[in-house]
């Protein structure tokens, strides 16, 4: 079902049709007590406790809204916030190495998800070296001991800021003023995860403090995580080789922050808020790469029964090739906030400005290959026709083969690429009582911000005569688990050849032709209004937001720029309607936007592909300031029945036109029409494959809800939920053709059950999606992720009323991370056709065991 501008505008009339009757056939009584109940406070005591004022929250609004508080301090549902925003209907997340790192909202990608701490953007930088920059929020930055609750908002509404296409999730950290006089809490925490088969440390705290007049208050916590991590699995570059991989990484996360929080009188709140958290990452890749002896060049021919949809997947092996790469990489995020809220007769006033920045990337990068060139392996096979990569070697033996010598890549292989990004803002809002009929509220407000993100590349500059091979003797180390299967390669010593790299160091030289910045101011200005009258609530409003953006680059070293802005109206409607005192009627109407992401936006080359050990697979990708921005009309209409305490069972029906998407046009170029030089020969015959962003066409999403919850009280309850998404697309929305959405669903669903009483209390929950594809712009190209489940569990036994023994385990059957090539048409001799087993890796499990206290 497609909406069109007129439907749209329709359906918003329609409902606001559907308020006004109901409003004349009470115009008398408008005045009355609306049959919601009010909460003034309440009391979190447990799980039943959290999930009371989450279904509070829930029925309140006059929005579409979910809400997640945490239990107590430092009792967040998952140790890791986007695996608890996986328990809301609607909601899937993407992992990275085992944790959650991005959410998705109704099949609309995790790109166009909108995450806000306290209501203002954060500034994230990603650690990992070919995380490209984006709008999204990286929640692996974020401990879950820093939340007290978040709200996913599906429909819009005006005073929310614009940027989310499938929602908006609003994180709200802790105020002094809200908890006790002297609130202290602390945890000491061991966590195992079963492929790096080590435990690491983690410690958080928290003290809140409050004078007596309770009118001042400082809150300072902080947390400090270490985690050693080491996915396995398999990966295929196709067609040239595959292999058995493992990327190690010694993790270390901290986090603190201060809040000061003044009310000098009833009228007055004055809140200032400071977050600094960082992240380091040192991190190894491992490939023993096995490459294929029937390639198209080989000269081999290849049955028809070997192949998978015209690719080779079964036959001779050629060579070995050991390789790693040696990292070190960091992400800084640091959040500056003060807020007043002034309540006059009548009116209330907010102002809000802040600065957030991060640092980030790829500190420093080297590469280093076997020294022999390739191994030959007489007599090996290799069998991907069994949905999986499985290899006989025929008595070569991984797990001990040392070439001798590692060759060490010099030149762009040898760099690092530093990240920034940052914003200044500044909001103000204000609301004011009125008697308008069924209109009370009137709010208004103004935002400002200026955001900046750039990418950098430096290669360093070597000492004369260094020599870039080393023998493997003192480098070399013990076995390394390694590939989706019982594969053991050797390790390296990785500290020590970092050391041996840079001693050679005598400076760097940056690439002006991967210099990458955006700069953009945005401006926006919203008016909304709020109506009530006997059984029914609203709001109506909208919302204008204007876009200036400059992106800076490097023309043949002349530094150039290209300019593009933009503007959007967004109106939207509300509306809850009390068919009786437990059941709740909800329709929603909006337009929404989100920016384009700012590596699409980078004018700049990405070059991709032509520093790496593959051939023929060198891309020259362009971006496009001048992309327009996403745009979606939604409509959305649920029922609720809050049949008990504790209770709900609701359903929801969604439809969203989404326009703007961004594709790419892709051609061919020779290596003489591109001005980078090719350092192999077979590359530079080959020529560039280019790819240049474009806004691509529309997209629909349509799907329902289901979800229900029972506190049966006697200490169970259960919780579950299922979601139904449906998306389609225009032939050329895309360039692979396929007509799906990224990163969306066709299933998903949530079970959970818990048990509480006062010494124990227990939560055991699976959570599964179905396949969902991938789209990268490059060499990793566009694969389809077949469906995951993570069964998880959560424990606590209460010692006494201030200590607590604590359990948490994450992906307790080990579920496997499977993609496979997922191109519409057959691509015979790339891995990207359809049903070529690109990747897969095995899913670690997480035990963390621990003591908590608060006083």
């Amino acid at each position: 079902m497609r909406l069109s501008k007129k439907t749209f505008y329709q359906s918003v009339s329609a409902l606001a049709i559907l308020g006004s009757a109901t409003a004349a056939s009470a115009q008398d009584s408008a005045a009355a007590d609306s049959s919601f109940e009010e909460f003034d406070e309440i009391v979190v005591t447990g799980i039943r406790g959290s999930l009371k004022q989450s279904l509070a929250v829930k029925r309140n609004s006059t929005a579409l809204v979910d809400a997640i508080s945490a239990e107590d301090i430092g009792k967040f549902p998952d140790k890791n916030v986007a695996e608890s925003l996986q328990r809301v209907p609607g909601v899937t997340i993407q992992r990275q190495f085992g944790e959650g790192a991005a959410v998705s909202i109704r099949g609309a990608g995790n790109e166009l998800t909108l995450t806000t701490l306290n209501g203002q953007n954060v500034a994230s930088t990603g650690w990992f070296v070919l995380e490209p920059a984006k709008r999204s929020f990286n929640y692996e930055l974020l401990p879950s001991e820093l939340v007290g609750n978040i709200e996913v908002y599906k429909s819009a509404q005006a005073d929310l800021a614009e940027g989310g296409i499938g929602g908006t999730v609003v994180i709200n950290t802790r105020k002094p003023l809200d908890m006790d006089s002297l609130s202290i809490y602390g945890s000491v925490e061991g966590q195992h995860q079963n492929d790096s088969d080590k435990i690491d440390p983690q410690f958080s705290g928290l003290l809140s403090w409050k004078n007596d007049a309770e009118n001042f208050g400082i809150l300072v916590s902080g947390v400090y995580q270490r985690r050693h991590l080491q996915r396995q699995g398999n990966e295929a570059f196709w067609e040239w080789g595959a292999g058995p991989v493992a990327f190690v990484q010694d993790r270390q996360r901290s986090a603190i922050t201060a809040t000061m929080q003044y009310q000098p009188s009833e009228n007055l709140n004055i809140v200032a808020n400071y977050m600094d958290m960082k992240m380091r990452a040192d991190n190894t890749n491992y490939a023993l790469w096995l490459t294929q002896g029937n390639t198209s060049w080989s000269g081999i021919d290849v049955p028809e029964a070997d192949k998978i949809n015209g690719t080779p997947a079964r036959g001779p092996l050629n060579v070995a090739y050991y390789q790693a790469r040696p990292r070190e990489a960091t992400m800084n995020s640091s959040v500056y906030d003060l807020t007043f809220e002034y309540s006059g007769e009548g009116y209330r006033l907010d102002v809000q400005g802040g600065h957030t920045t991060s640092t980030g990337g790829t500190d420093f990068e080297m590469v280093v290959d076997d020294g022999t060139g390739g191994t030959p392996i007489p007599g090996g096979t290799y069998d991907f026709t069994g949905g999986g990569q499985t290899w006989d070697t025929n008595g070569f033996d991984l797990t001990t083969y040392d070439p001798g010598s590692l060759a060490m890549g010099t030149g762009p292989n040898f760099n690092r690429t530093p990240k920034t990004d940052k914003e200044s803002y500044l909001q103000a809002d204000l609301e004011v009582d009125v008697d308008y009929g069924l209109i009370h509220t009137l709010k208004g407000g103004l935002k400002y911000a200026d955001h900046n993100s750039t990418s950098r590349r430096f290669e360093y500059v070597q000492a004369a005569g260094f020599d870039p091979v080393i023998s493997t003797s003192g480098i070399i180390g013990d076995a390394l688990d390694v590939g989706a299967g019982d594969y053991q390669i050797l390790g390296v010593d990785a500290d020590a050849l970092k050391d041996w790299a840079k001693a050679s160091i005598t400076g760097e030289n940056e690439d002006l032709g991967a210099y990458s910045e955006i700069d953009e101011k945005n401006l926006s200005a919203y008016l909304m209004a709020e109506f009530e009258g006997d059984g029914f609530r609203g709001n109506v409003g909208v919302r204008y937001a204007h876009t200036d953006a400059t992106s800076t680059y490097y023309l043949n070293g002349v530094q150039t720029e290209a300019d593009a802005s933009y503007s959007e109206i967004l109106p939207s409607f509300n509306l809850a309607i009390d068919l009786a005192d437990d059941v709740i009627l909800r329709g929603s109407a909006a337009r929404v936007m989100a920016r384009p992401q700012y590596v699409d936006m980078y004018v700049n080359p990405n070059i991709t592909g032509s520093n790496d050990d593959l051939p023929n697979n060198q891309f020259w990708i362009v971006g496009n300031v001048g992309l327009k921005p996403f745009v979606a009309n939604q409509f959305d209409i649920g029922l609720e029945w809050y049949f008990a305490e504790g209770s709900l069972f609701s359903v929801g029906v969604f439809m969203k036109d989404v326009k703007n998407f961004v594709n790419f046009t892709e051609y061919h170029a020779n290596a003489g029409e591109i001005p980078f030089d090719l350092p192999r020969d077979d590359e530079r015959a080959a020529g560039w494959t280019v790819q240049e962003k474009i806004n691509g066409k529309a997209a629909s999403i349509k799907g329902f809800e289901a979800q229900f919850q029972q506190d049966f009280g006697n200490g169970f309850g259960a919780i579950a939920n299922y979601t139904f998404t449906d998306t389609s697309t225009d032939e050329d929305t895309f360039v692979d053709g396929n007509p799906y959405l990224s990163d969306s669903s066709k299933h998903s669903y949530n079970v959970a059950g818990y048990y509480e009483n006062e010494v124990f209390q227990a939560r055991v929950a699976y959570n599964w999606r179905s396949s969902y594809m991938l789209r990268e712009s490059g060499s990793y190209g566009n694969r389809l992720h077949k469906p995951f489940g993570s069964l998880d569990m959560s424990a606590s036994w209460f010692v006494t009323p201030q200590i607590s023994v604590n359990l948490d385990v994450n992906n307790l059957l080990e579920d496997r991370s499977k993609q496979f090539g997922n191109n519409v048409q057959d691509t015979p001799n790339s891995g990207f056709t359809g049903g070529f087993p690109l990747y897969e890796f095995e899913m670690a499990r997480r035990i963390t065991l621990g003591v908590s206290f608060k006083l």
